[in-house]
């Protein structure tokens, strides 16, 4: 028994003086008897055996026999004596009238009788040791009572004067008690075999067997366990072996029997389960030893106690006890865990170096729980609990759920600490659906049953939804910003260090902090998101551009409205009033007769926008770039890379409409620009005076050095990417407005054949102007965009029937008898073009243009 139970064992007090005792010796020792007292005891006993040769000495009725053979004046004062007798009584009446095993009537004669003898030999304390008339009366009503036979029993020899429960028991655990040192209690004395096997000699007088035996040592040893502070784990672990002896055969167990095993299980299910339901306090750091022996006696005791019920409820249905009580256990502990936890988060939080949100720090330390737990905690409950691990996940899952819901019900806005928060519990809820799941594999269902017990927190859903609210107020916000900061745009290019607009400058800062921002959001899961902020940049930067381009208003505005043709009356000071070319359509543009918004602007003012509209296009790059690696970023990140061809990603950072838009604008600025500058700040030199009255008396000069002054003021507003496009545009329009000069600036100019080498004298001296000597545009780029002038002016050297001859074959003169229509103005002059040959003829000086045109189409002269 003491190697089975490996019990802690005392060897100090089997000997006396040196010598060894015996185990009576030692059982008195154990149970304080003193020698006077055992002697005393033992020559009553023999006595009383002697006298009753014929009935075993375990047959006797003992507390009789000595009442009888022991008289007062073996005690050494009368005090002692009454004691003695009390308890003597105590015993008869305890064991015959109040816990008798044969049961009967408590009121009946023989019961009565022996109260009243019981109370006549408590008054005749004398009568003890003496064979007198009190004595007798008693041993008749206590041999009639203890004679009673139990039923079925033939032998008339056995008296039931000790073996009632609870009386038997409460003296068999007595015995039982003695096993242990009186100094060191937590161990057994090394004679226990032997004692126990005395023990079994006492099992007919207390109606004790094998298992109730059983029962007793082991609660024996479990509270010897509780009493010597919890320290012994060997007590703990012989009361858990005992326990396995009671398992295998209680279920043949009497029902007194049954009534005894559930009050022991009772008393120590309540004692361990008292530890158990907060199992991280009692034992901290896991304390395995100890929790593992703690949980089998609770788990065992449970399902004693579980089957008895469910018999006596008979169903059929089979429960895993164990695995519900260890269940009960997790849960409980968990919360209280988390609970406690929640209690101290705050100092936690402030004491971190780096202090975090309450409830990121909570979902920081629910995680170190569940490791905790995994590590020290769910080894010992695997045993009787497969996936206990994944109760505790579970359990957390649920005690974190409610702090987070309740916390998101106060949310209204995505800020830094949501953001942490939200995060910690994405975390905090993967690692803990991972445990599940690992564990879940050794549940019946797989899990599943677990994993409906984890209703998500939702974490994205209530990020995808806050980071929706956010982007649409933050470009709500920029979209507001950019219409007011536009409007408030004064466009002086002389109040800024810059070559571009504040309100660009602004624009660009909110894009890039809103773009920052969004990338510290823990949304890389809703690619949809992103995509909406892009369109949304993207409409913000082209309302912006839109609105810088539009307020200019348009260059053919700017362009002077084309008189009505007519026909020089030579020797005259030239074109009177005549009719309109009410057959001919008008280009586009040319209608206006007043200059628009393009002409309020001054250069600077142009360029700037133009300066402005190019730094957004170079930043459209940049922040495209941003929103492609900030992505793959946070892709990456969160586990999913995506595709890096830009046509298979989930979000396209193209800003399509944007720089398309930017584009365009910077080319009709340009072009408002140029068409300013010739036709509003050149007007008075070149739409007013030049070859007015005749070329060689008004030159162009005055036109190119007014031009200069023009090409200086663009090289010093104009940004360098952007200063060589502008001259060209330029460029363009002064060809286009010396065509106009030359083809449809009204009566007050004429042209002759001989004034041709004077005309393209003065192209050369424009494009020569362009060039500067090679500093300038490169020369080809020149030639190129003066060809169509270089063409036209060259028609100017050919004779008037040469032209005629030229227009009637273009325009197909001659073939019919009918009038013909004036030729249509398309605005593209060329030697091919008929508007252009019949302008010529209608600006030649000389009569006979001026026939043919009144024959041809009867227009009238400049009179």
């Amino acid at each position: 028994m003491k190697k089975a139970l490996g019990l802690k064992l005392n060897t100090g007090v089997s000997r006396r003086g040196g010598k060894p005792r015996t185990t009576a010796e030692l059982m008195r020792d154990q149970m304080l008897i003193a020698d006077t007292v055992d002697l005393r005891t033992r020559r009553a006993l023999s006595r009383a055996a002697a006298g009753q040769a014929s009935r075993r000495t375990e047959h006797m009725l003992v507390p009789l026999e000595l009442l009888q053979n022991i008289p007062a004046s073996a005690f050494t004062d009368s005090s002692e004596h009454v004691r003695w007798l009390k308890r003597q009584l105590r015993i008869l009446e305890a064991g015959l009238l109040a816990h008798p095993l044969v049961r009967g009537d408590s009121q009946g004669v023989e019961a009565l009788r022996l109260r009243q003898c019981l109370k006549e030999m408590y008054c005749r304390a004398s009568d003890t040791g003496k064979n007198t008339e009190s004595i007798q009366a008693l041993r008749n009503a206590a041999m009639a009572r203890a004679g009673r036979p139990l039923n079925g029993e033939s032998n008339e020899d056995v008296l039931h004067w000790a073996d009632g429960y609870p009386f038997n028991i409460n003296l068999y655990v007595a015995l039982l008690g003695c096993v242990f040192d009186h100094v060191e209690e937590g161990t057994v004395l090394e004679e226990l075999d032997d004692m126990l096997e005395m023990f079994k000699k006492t099992w007919v007088v207390l109606g004790i067997d094998q298992l109730t035996h059983n029962m007793l040592f082991m609660w024996v040893l479990f509270r010897q366990y509780v009493n010597t502070g919890q320290k012994e784990l060997d007590l703990l672990g012989a009361a858990e072996s005992q326990m396995a002896e009671v398992v295998k055969d209680y279920k043949s167990a009497r029902p007194e029997q049954w009534n005894l095993l559930h009050s022991i299980l009772t008393a120590i299910q309540t004692w361990t389960e008292r530890r158990l339901l907060s199992y991280h306090d009692s034992f901290p750091e896991g304390a395995r030893g100890p929790l593992e022996k703690v949980l089998a006696l609770a788990v065992q005791s449970a399902e004693v106690i579980g089957e008895d019920m469910h018999q006596d409820k008979r169903r059929k249905v089979k429960i895993s006890i164990a695995i519900s009580t260890v269940d009960l256990y997790v849960r409980s502990s968990i919360r209280t865990a988390f609970a406690q936890m929640m209690e101290s988060v705050d100092t936690r939080r402030k004491a971190a170096d780096a202090p975090i949100p309450a409830l990121a720090q909570l979902a920081k330390d629910t995680s170190a729980l569940v490791s905790k737990e995994i590590e020290n905690f769910s080894p010992s409950l695997k045993e009787w609990h497969p996936y206990a691990g994944g109760v505790a996940a579970v359990t957390l899952h649920a005690c974190y759920s409610r702090e987070i819901k309740q916390y998101m019900s106060g949310v209204s806005a995505l800020t830094a600490d949501t953001v942490q928060v939200l995060e910690a519990a994405d975390q905090l809820e993967k690692s803990l659906v991972q445990v599940v799941v690992e564990d879940g594999v050794y549940a019946e269902d797989g899990g599943k049953a677990l994993i409906r017990e984890m209703p998500p927190f939702e974490a994205d859903r209530a990020v995808g939804n806050l980071a929706k609210k956010w982007v649409e107020e933050k470009l709500q916000m920029l979209k507001e910003m950019v219409t007011l900061n536009v409007s408030k745009e004064s466009w002086e290019p002389n109040s800024l260090k810059e070559r571009y607009a504040s309100s660009a400058v602004e624009l660009l800062r909110i894009v890039d902090e809103m773009l920052n921002t969004y990338f510290a959001l823990p949304v890389s899961q809703f690619p949809e998101l992103l995509q909406d902020l892009v369109n949304g940049i993207d409409n913000a930067l082209k309302i912006y551009a839109t609105q810088a381009i539009g307020s200019c208003g348009e260059k053919d505005a700017l362009i002077p409205p084309i008189p009505p043709l007519t026909r020089c009356k030579t020797k005259k000071s030239w074109f009177g009033k005549g009719r309109s070319d009410r057959g001919s359509p008008k280009p586009k543009g040319t209608l206006k007769k007043e200059p628009s918004s393009a002409a309020v602007y001054d250069l600077p003012h142009i360029c700037l926008r133009m300066n402005t509209l190019h730094h957004l296009l170079v930043e459209v790059d940049f922040i495209e770039k941003k929103i492609r690696t900030g992505w793959r970023k946070d892709s990456a990140l969160s586990g999913h890379v995506p595709s890096m061809q830009p046509n298979t990603e989930a979000v396209d950072s193209n800003l399509y409409e944007t720089r398309s838009l930017l584009k365009e604008g910077i080319d009709k600025l340009m072009e408002i620009a140029a068409y300013r500058v010739v036709f509003v700040d050149l007007r008075p030199v070149l739409w007013d005076r030049l070859y007015v009255g005749g070329v060689a008396s008004s030159r162009i000069s005055a036109v190119i050095e007014e031009l200069d002054t023009q090409l200086g003021i663009i090289s010093d507003s104009s940004v360098e990417q952007l200063s060589n496009r502008v001259i060209g545009s330029l460029m363009r329009a002064c060809f286009e407005g010396l065509m106009l000069v030359l083809m449809a600036a009204g009566p007050m100019r004429s042209f002759t054949v001989s004034d041709a080498s004077m005309l393209q004298e003065d192209l050369k001296s424009m494009k020569d102007l362009f060039i500067a000597d090679g500093d300038g545009l490169p020369a080809t780029q020149v030639e190129r965009e003066a060809a169509f002038a270089t063409e036209v002016v060259s028609l100017f050297s050919l004779p008037t029937s040469e032209v005629i001859q030229r227009f009637n074959s273009v325009y197909g003169i001659g073939k019919g008898g009918t009038k013909p229509s004036l030729p249509s103005i398309t605005g593209t002059w060329s030697a091919s073009d008929p508007d252009t040959l019949l302008r010529i003829l209608c600006y030649r000086g000389d009569d006979t243009a001026s026939k043919y045109l009144k024959k041809t189409f009867r227009l009238p002269n400049n009179e």
